[in-house]
């Protein structure tokens, strides 16, 4: 849905049925049609390893970039098998007005795209990864985070201008020879990123999920507005502590000897952009957590009810008026991303989701989630007024 001044991005899904990799992506981008400027392609599938993920995510960025030629948008590759057991392809589109001047950027081998009008800068940042092949989780993370300071850096924009990050990590429950988790290991490689920043508005909107191979990789938009009428504010949710607040207790993993205490995760519940009279949220990766505990041994079903559930709460008018939103009425939600741990229990979520949510697109993968007793986690976007 597209209202005034067309400050929302649009998401929008392609899928292919199982096929040779190759086939599937041609099919996938013969059949994308833009409506809109893409900024973002994010293409799920199922690599046999990293030697294997590397190559396709090679094939993929070469295959968009003779698509699109010197438009093209940027792409991810992210190694979940979606349950089609297929391809999915995830598109995120703007519209442009004719005040908005768009840029494909590069910096030291990064490519980001601005968009800049009057008073208000954009960037889309896609599948920034480190070398998956030889260095360990938390030597990615690190240079990961380098290369999107860089980036910051050139276009002159603040680390806390960041609103909406998606951090996929390899085995996320995993850990490392030294008795360190690879979530842990990420949270304190962001931790030290965000360290000198000035959060007035809050962390951003986040997502940290599993992947099957891929090491590190992640995506994000980033919005700095000097326009008073733009509002940028994340938004906690009462039934779940602050991940950013949580306790040693629920940080697994040994310590890492440089720092005093196992960092956070640095992440609001939701990041709402809001302008005059309409805006959008972004909710980031949700789960059955309430306080910072995990509803256990109650199965698929409870546990998906209960994340909708927080989900809801979240973008609801009063939840959203507490944040400091203007809202009239609830978010309307208008995708999810949902990540299931288990083939068996995808077709049990999927059917609770599309019992409560009948029309609303939706993309389903196979993956851990951050806790080892968390069976699933749901992601979306939400349209304000």
């Amino acid at each position: 849905m597209i209202i005034r001044e067309n400050i929302e991005i649009i998401h929008r899904f392609l899928q292919v049925t199982k096929a040779p990799f190759k086939e599937m992506l041609a099919q996938l981008l013969g059949e994308y049609k833009s409506v809109y400027t893409p900024v973002r392609m994010v293409i799920f599938g199922a690599p046999a390893d990293n030697e294997e993920y590397v190559e396709r995510f090679a094939f993929i960025r070469e295959a968009v970039k003779g698509y699109f030629k010197e438009n093209a948008p940027l792409v991810s590759y992210v190694a979940q098998p979606p349950q089609s057991m297929g391809l999915v392809m995830e598109v995120h589109e703007v519209v442009l007005t004719p005040q908005d001047m768009i840029g494909y950027r590069t910096q030291e081998d990064t490519p980001y795209i601005t968009i800049e009008r009057e008073g208000c800068k954009r960037l889309f940042l896609s599948g920034v990864t480190g070398d998956v092949l030889r260095q360990s989780i938390r030597e990615q993370s690190d240079e990961v985070f380098s290369r999107f300071a860089r980036v910051l850096e050139a276009e002159k924009m603040p680390v806390s201008t960041i609103v909406r990050q998606w951090n996929y990590i390899e085995k996320i429950t995993a850990y490392d020879v030294t008795g360190r988790q690879h979530y842990q290991n990420f949270n304190d490689a962001r931790s030290l990123f965000y360290q000198t920043a000035d959060w007035t508005t809050g962390y951003p909107a986040a997502t940290g999920i599993g992947t099957q191979w891929g090491g590190i990789m992640v995506d994000a938009d980033v919005l700095l507005c000097e326009d008073r009428s733009v509002r940028v504010c994340g938004v906690d949710n009462p039934l779940q502590v602050a991940a950013h607040a949580y306790s040693q207790k629920v940080l697994l993993g040994e310590k890492d000897v440089t720092l005093s205490q196992k960092t956070t995760p640095k992440f609001e519940r939701a990041k709402a952009i809001w302008k005059e009279d309409h805006g959008f949220v972004y909710v980031s990766g949700t789960a059955a957590i309430r306080g910072e505990q995990s509803l256990e041994g109650v199965g698929i079903e409870q546990q998906t009810v209960t994340t909708l559930e927080n989900i809801e709460y979240l973008v609801s008018h009063d939840n959203l008026n507490r944040a400091g939103i203007p809202v009239t009425e609830d978010a309307s939600l208008i995708t999810f991303r949902v990540y299931v741990k288990r083939w068996e229990d995808m077709e049990k979520a999927r059917k609770v989701v599309t019992e409560r949510y009948p029309t609303l697109p939706a993309i389903y993968t196979l993956t851990d989630v951050c806790r080892s007793e968390l069976l699933i986690e749901i992601e979306g976007m939400g349209i304000l007024r």
